[in-house]
């Protein structure tokens, strides 16, 4: 089952929301069936997202199959949905591991040639759109393999060097840190964002907001569900073990910055230096 859990006491490296955490284990669903819909799985949005233990880190895993030249929309990937909204001031973690097959082609070519790959939405308080904090996996041949934005302010980041490509028939980890807020942490504010691969950390952006208005708030996070540009080929690969919380983590990297840990059996010892 999707374990929620609600704890009275407030957070206190977070604003005023109460402490939650989504874990996507997918280790309770009927192989074959999908792996979509609540329980340990994807909310929504993963039509084509299945239990499997083709390959896995635990238990089971899901398998995510997309079609050739197919955008995924509401098949490729899947949502997740907060129990309750994060607000300015609050941190959130979210925490996945992937493994792609040799021969998978992870590039997008159209749209903007970047695929989407995690992601966490911010809306106003009246519930428009105002845009995602998204990890993108870069341009093909392009010697930094992801990109970090926040739509709402619409300024790239780059994120790592040419030695943190994606790496074919493994797990790896990957996990994005953010604290909402309208101002910067170079402005005075609070809005910080940090990445990391298999436990070391690719990037610390301080300079970049991640909520457009003070007043806007975050409500659930994607993982894909979109292929810009449609993808190249009709393709399957996995993903295991992904965790959403706002609670503060009692593990953290060598810098001292809370961290979740990362469970694939290729990781390698924690590094403390920041690559920007």
């Amino acid at each position: 089952m999707l374990k929620v859990f609600y704890i009275v006491s407030f957070l206190l490296f977070a604003g005023t929301s109460q402490a939650w955490t989504i874990d996507a284990n997918f280790n309770s669903g009927t192989v074959g069936e999908k792996a979509d819909g609540g329980g340990d799985g994807f909310h929504g949005a993963g039509g084509f997202s299945l239990y499997s233990t083709d390959q896995r880190l635990k238990g089971q895993a899901a398998q995510l199959t997309i079609n050739a030249g197919s955008t995924g929309y509401g098949s490729w990937g899947g949502e997740f949905i907060f129990p309750e909204k994060a607000v300015q001031g609050d941190t959130l973690w979210f925490n996945i591991h992937t493994y792609f097959p040799s021969g998978f082609d992870h590039y997008s070519y159209g749209e903007g040639n970047r695929l989407k790959f995690f992601r966490i939405q911010t809306k106003s308080n009246n519930g428009d759109n105002h845009g995602y904090n998204d990890v993108y996996i870069n341009t093909k041949d392009n010697d930094t393999p992801f990109l970090w934005i926040y739509e709402g302010q619409a300024k790239w980041s780059s994120v790592g060097e040419s030695s943190d490509l994606i790496k074919k028939d493994t797990w790896e980890n990957y996990q994005m840190s953010l604290v909402l807020d309208s101002i910067h942490k170079d402005d005075g504010g609070l809005a910080e964002v940090w990445i990391w691969k298999n436990g070391l950390l690719l990037t610390h952006i301080t300079d970049r907001i991640t909520l457009k208005d003070a007043t806007d708030y975050a409500d659930r996070a994607l993982m894909f569900t979109y292929w810009n540009g449609g993808s190249p080929k009709t393709q399957t690969m996995y993903v295991d073990e992904i965790k959403l919380t706002n609670e503060r983590p009692n593990t953290s990297d060598t810098n001292g910055t809370p961290y979740l840990p990362n469970l694939n059996s290729n990781k390698p010892v924690l590094n403390n230096v920041v690559r920007n």
